[in-house]
């Protein structure tokens, strides 16, 4: 009887501290990755379909690793995902704001031409 409940003590624990763990990225960070998708394909690219508005998960979008415990953006791969056709991107730098644990950005062949002033995040 002492080990189930044991058992049963630390199934309970376990089942109540889900609710406290991260399920995904967190909001703001998950509306800043929308924005930095949409600023990537403006004017009309397709640019990473697996960022879609709908889905709250974004640690699990392609390019995108998060911290497992905290669920903060932690690396960032955007190598080549700008399409050439769309020509010359100006980068808005304060995209990357809402990252506050970002540690790895990679943004190489993307065309970036250079930076516009800071225009800060829009909803």
């Amino acid at each position: 009887m002492g080990l189930f409940l044991q058992v049963f003590t630390v199934l309970v624990i376990t089942v109540s501290l889900q609710g406290w763990l991260p399920l995904g990225c967190l909001e703001e960070e998950r509306i800043a990755l929308l924005h930095l998708k949409d600023s990537l394909n403006y004017p009309n690219g397709t640019s990473l379909p697996s960022w879609i508005k709908a889905d709250a998960h974004c640690c699990d979008w392609e390019s995108i690793v998060c911290n497992s415990s905290t669920g903060r953006v932690t690396r960032l791969y955007l190598d080549s995902v700008r399409n050439q056709e769309l020509g010359d991107w100006y980068l808005n730098a304060s995209l990357f704001l809402p990252f506050q644990q970002l540690n790895t950005l990679s943004l190489w062949n993307n065309s970036i031409a250079g930076w516009v002033e800071n225009k800060g995040l829009l909803s």
